[in-house]
């Protein structure tokens, strides 16, 4: 049998929990190949998973690693079909935590050819951050011309959503800190400093109102004052209290998945369920992270009515008069719907 080398968190604490060991390697079924991994990248994620505090990881006893570099050891009728070939160089990115290994059995719908003109270290930096990145600006619906907020513009994942962006005509503002802020200038028209209490103000006043939409990793709820109600609040992650992470996230996803209907709305950016889930559009992904189908938050089509529905920013609602509700004046089915006499659904009540 081929074994593997892998390292493993025996408990949750600091680094000493982290013993390597040697394990068999399942032989390839279903299609599946062995990847020989040459480099696994070790982020922000694999440290707060092996201390404890990740949602998606809540026992130890796991392999850490999300992403990585490797040689393509065995081929299968699939892999030969996407156009991987043994002795090929691929870059993956995993739904569950396992890189940290040096051979691997995955399936070659999760590998992509790694240019040649791309060297292997530089490749296993960019797989898990490239595709946040690129999800996170796909879920934006930002175009050209818009204004997109993203928080922590020098970070891996900022600095690729900046540059992704930029490429496509979008502004960008960013938050910095007073260290990093001159760095920052080189992805962000407009760079504010995050620790003033009152940032959002002073990116309303930089940009002449408020952004179309925002890529955040903190779950803060100041970057909603920045975002335009019609506009749309993307979280890659949310920041959690020490010890009180996992239980955090959770507080954070769930509010989130409230306001998806909120004005702005919300979504949860999660890169492990949507590789599980949609695994063409994670090989896409890479090539082409923004959709052509995307579109801005300020844009989309209205309904039947002769007035534009608008979100209400202050007083009382502004209602759907179509006899045909649009998209934002149709509520979900499990929420009771606030009465009203214009012909069409109200918004929800109590969201936004």
């Amino acid at each position: 049998m081929t074994t593997t080398r892998r390292v493993r968190v025996t408990a949750f604490g600091a680094a000493d929990v982290l013993v390597i060991e040697s394990a068999g390697l399942p032989a390839p079924r279903h299609g599946a190949v062995v990847v020989r991994v040459t480099h696994a990248s070790v982020g922000a994620t694999d440290v707060l998973a092996r201390r404890g505090g990740y949602l998606l990881q809540p026992r130890a006893g796991f392999t850490p690693g999300y992403d990585g570099v490797g040689v393509l050891e065995t081929g299968s009728e699939d892999a030969e079909r996407l156009g991987l070939r043994p002795g090929m160089r691929v870059a993956f990115c995993l739904p569950r935590m396992r890189t940290h290994s040096t051979r691997l059995v995955v399936s070659p719908s999760l590998l992509v050819r790694v240019p040649d003109e791309l060297t292997s270290p530089i490749a296993a930096t960019a797989p898990l951050d490239l595709l946040t990145a690129g999800l996170a600006l796909h879920l934006t619906g930002a175009q050209s011309g818009d204004w997109l907020l993203i928080q922590g513009v020098t970070g891996a994942v900022g600095s690729f959503a900046a540059q992704q962006a930029t490429r496509a005509g979008i502004r960008i503002a960013g938050t910095a800190s007073a260290r990093s802020a001159e760095s920052a200038r080189a992805s962000a028209s407009v760079v504010v400093d995050y620790t003033d209490p009152d940032w959002a103000r002073v990116l309303r006043d930089a940009v002449g109102g408020r952004v179309s939409a925002a890529i955040d990793h903190t779950g803060a709820a100041a970057v909603r004052d920045a975002v335009d109600p019609r506009g749309i609040v993307v979280r890659t992650a949310f920041t959690g209290r020490a010890g009180r992470e996992r239980a955090d996230t959770a507080v954070g996803g769930f509010r989130s998945s409230i306001r998806r209907w909120g004005h702005p709305r919300e979504r949860v950016c999660s890169v492990p369920l949507f590789i599980a889930t949609r695994r063409a559009a994670y090989r896409r992904m890479p090539v082409s992270p923004t959709s052509p189908r995307a579109r801005s938050p300020l844009r989309r089509s209205s309904c039947s009515a002769s007035t534009k529905c608008a979100p209400p920013t202050s007083g009382p609602r502004i209602r759907c008069r179509g006899a045909k509700p649009c998209w934002r004046c149709r509520p979900p089915s499990r929420l009771r719907p606030r009465s009203c006499g214009n012909g069409g659904w109200p918004f929800p009540h109590g969201i936004g």
